[in-house]
């Protein structure tokens, strides 16, 4: 468990936050909806703060953590397993607040409007590995244990249809790529299990947080992983219009915020 630091050093009337890019809203709005403790339809933020953050979206986790670096933002929030991870990995960082949402968050695979049959593909085998616990172990080992790393091997098979699926990087260990470039951990795990059961030959692209929506629309993936959605609420301020969401496959209520120590 990691410890919380004081945050009695800050001012916390001009605390400035970065988040990786959400999609479909601005900074502003962003911001609004975070900190909006009677808003139906947003995020419902609640933490020790009531005051409204200065949001800051962007691109891909390495720009986010150069900028806090640089002391260009005084924070930067993640879902406590990303934050978690990303805390270990930098022993200049440490978490400073804790964050718990009213809705729970969740991430599902995003795909074009005109691609309803995949969708329904993907759910009918999630909710196969959901069933017999198979979502639960890659969770376990890849996300909740992830100083475990094991190989991850994609099966071919000859003559079916390749779906190209664009992961990001940027939020590990849930969407990690390693040091070579290559798709590892949950993400490469969950969707190689994916590939097997729906007997598709499954292709990675990989794209910046920032570009997730451009790599669907511009037809270089067939699938994004991931699109952060808010359970039970209609409102989606990640994925754009006219991008089709699968059933969830991880879910949190948490975000830590992590500043320079």
């Amino acid at each position: 468990m990691l410890m919380v630091s004081s945050l009695s050093a800050y001012d916390i009337s001009s605390v400035s936050v970065g988040f990786l890019q959400r999609l479909n809203t601005s900074e502003e709005e962003f911001g609004r909806v975070i900190q909006d403790s009677d808003r139906t339809t947003g995020w419902n933020l609640l933490s020790n703060r009531h005051e409204l953050y200065g949001v800051r979206f962007f691109d891909s986790l390495m720009m986010m953590q150069m900028a806090l670096s640089k002391s260009e933002v005084d924070e930067i929030a993640l879902p406590e397993a990303a934050a978690e991870y990303l805390i270990k990995a930098n022993p200049d960082f440490e978490a400073c607040c804790v964050a718990a949402t009213r809705h729970p968050m969740a991430l599902a695979f995003g795909f074009r409007k005109d691609n309803a049959a995949l969708v329904s593909n993907f759910n009918r085998a999630l909710r196969a590995m959901e069933e017999d616990r198979t979502l639960a172990e890659l969770q376990g080992v890849y996300i909740y244990n992830s100083g475990i790393t094991k190989p991850v091997t994609f099966d071919k098979f000859e003559g079916a249809d390749t779906v190209r699926v664009a992961v990001t990087g940027d939020l590990p260990p849930i969407d990690y790529v390693d040091e070579s470039g290559k798709p590892a951990g949950f993400n490469a795990a969950l969707l190689a299990e994916l590939g097997r059961r729906m007997q598709v030959n499954i292709e990675l692209v990989n794209a910046e947080a920032g570009a997730r929506t451009a790599a669907l629309v511009s037809g270089r993936a067939d699938v994004v992983f991931w699109y952060e959605t808010v359970q039970g609420v209609a409102w989606g301020y990640d994925a754009s219009e006219g991008v089709l969401l699968s059933d969830p496959y991880f879910s949190w209520n948490k975000f830590l915020h992590i500043r320079k120590k």
